[in-house]
């Protein structure tokens, strides 16, 4: 399979798609930021905590589009990338068929966390990403500090779209063409 990356490396981690056998690191992972936000008073992923979302996380990396960081052998941040539309994109953006990547569940690990490694994440896939295209992401709109987060790294604020009664704020970002030749 062509990579999406022209690298695969970022400061001193490596970015990599996720195995079946990475799905247990990635759930702790994404519930313990889950349950560091709701420590925090922050209402986002708290469905995570359940377990409800167990099997669409091990779906998304048994389909390819979970990506993962490490450092060494240690699991730093979780992300999933696709240039498909799921039933929440299109829910949240309406049903597109443009150049378009879906960034989701973009999670640094605790341990990891305050040392700018989203930041730098957002930043390397924009600059890494092969082929001309757009950047797409959300977040729950009531939530200041991602979204003025999402902003401060470039991505521009395109509206708000509505799911399961919550309103979500729309973010998205151009990527220069770039091959691995070029």
């Amino acid at each position: 399979m062509e990579s999406l990356f022209l690298g695969k490396q970022f400061n001193s981690f490596r970015v990599k798609q996720a195995a079946p056998s990475d799905a247990v690191a990635v759930t702790e992972l994404l519930k313990g930021v889950a349950t560091r936000l709701q420590e925090n008073g922050l209402n986002q992923w708290e469905f995570l905590l359940d377990g409800g979302e167990d099997a669409e996380i091990i779906n998304s990396i048994k389909r390819g589009v979970t990506y993962i960081v490490t450092d060494g052998e240690r699991l730093v941040a979780t992300f999933n990338l696709t240039n498909k539309q799921n039933d929440w994109d299109a829910q949240l953006w309406g049903a597109r068929e443009d150049n378009a990547y879906y960034i989701h569940r973009l999670a640094v690990h605790n341990h990891y966390t305050g040392r700018g490694i989203g930041k730098d994440l957002l930043l390397w896939l924009d600059e890494n990403l092969q082929g001309e295209a757009t950047l797409r992401l959300d977040c729950i709109a009531d939530n200041p500090v991602l979204n003025d987060f999402y902003k401060h790294v470039g991505f521009k604020y395109v509206g708000q779209g509505h799911a399961e009664g919550d309103s979500f704020s729309l973010y998205e970002k151009e990527t220069p063409s770039r091959t691995l030749n070029s």
